[in-house]
């Protein structure tokens, strides 16, 4: 079994390389031995791995396949390696961690640092989902666990666990003192006219924000919203709402973090657009103590029995 997976690592370098030569050189082995582990793989899966061509090699539509794996592979040996080594050569463990923007906005810091707490040899490593790319970075190894809105993706593979953790949905949203709020009616609402008289920022990280600003709030107002700043940035779109009159559509979740001025719901009903969202891993590791750790915190961070 060592033997397939050190061929299946050789592999990995051969194809992101491009050529034998290239490989040979970056893993410090001769040329033949890795075309010995490139055709020993092939007799093993019975298909071609690589395809040659004047400029190297490339992978086939298979060799695609099994490089997905390897990286899966690889990720879980270093894992398993740093168990039985951590202790007696005192290295770092690393946990890759990806979260979409609701998440990076302060709602998973308290988490983070418990379970560093927990695991102070433990290195978290925590980024930014590239969207439409979740399941694929978690199956290669690239990411451990991701947190955000991906339950409506792969179906209903088992190769992934899933944690619902709460649900979403999207409001009007402006600081707490907005002079908006000055002409409250006496039922608590706000006249959907008013909204047109201040200026919009439409948070553009995820695309359906523009749309909902544009199209879902001009339905509720019976306008088109003025629309001052596009941008991207989570954390921008916060602090012009904290320094401005502007209003934004933003989930709720987002702005929990937010303080002096707090970011709080203008009572504007939208159409109900609720998402579930919380955090997903590859089932291989759901047994790793830092895992099931975050899992357990995360749980409790969101009031949530921890009770299997």
């Amino acid at each position: 079994m060592l033997d397939q997976i050190t061929h299946l690592f050789r592999l990995r370098t051969i194809l992101q390389e491009g050529s034998l030569r290239r490989a040979s050189e970056k893993l410090n082995i001769t040329q033949p031995a890795l075309s010995r582990s490139l055709a020993q793989l092939e007799s093993y899966f019975g298909q071609r791995l690589v395809e040659r061509h004047a400029r190297g090699v490339k992978a086939t539509a298979f060799g695609e396949r099994v490089l997905s794996v390897s990286s899966r592979i690889e990720r879980y040996w270093e894992i398993a390696e740093h168990e039985l080594r951590a202790e007696a050569m005192d290295e770092k463990g690393v946990m890759r961690i990806g979260g979409g923007p609701v998440w990076r906005s302060g709602v998973l810091s308290g988490v983070l640092s418990q379970l560093q707490k927990r695991f102070p040899r433990l290195l978290i490593e925590f980024t930014t989902l590239t969207f439409g790319k979740t399941l694929q970075d978690l199956h290669e190894g690239r990411l451990d666990v991701a947190f955000g809105g991906v339950f409506n993706d792969g179906g209903t593979s088992q190769r992934f666990a899933r944690i619902k953790l709460t649900e979403v949905s999207n409001h009007v949203m402006a600081r707490e003192d907005h002079p908006l709020f000055a002409t409250r009616r006496q039922d608590g609402g706000i006249a959907a006219s008013d909204l047109l008289e201040y200026p919009w920022i439409v948070y553009s990280e995820l695309p359906a924000y523009r749309e909902i600003t544009q199209h879902t709030i001009a339905e509720h107002l019976g306008g088109s919203p003025d629309i001052r700043f596009v941008c991207q940035n989570l954390l921008s779109v916060l602090t012009i709402l904290q320094q401005s009159d502007c209003l934004c559509v933003l989930p709720e979740l987002s702005v929990h973090a937010v303080a002096a001025p707090r970011i709080v719901p203008v009572p504007l009903p939208l159409k109900r657009n609720t998402a579930e969202i919380g955090m997903i891993f590859r089932t291989e590791l759901q047994d790793w103590e830092p895992m099931k750790a975050l899992v357990e915190l995360c749980r409790t961070r969101f009031g949530l029995d921890n009770e299997v």
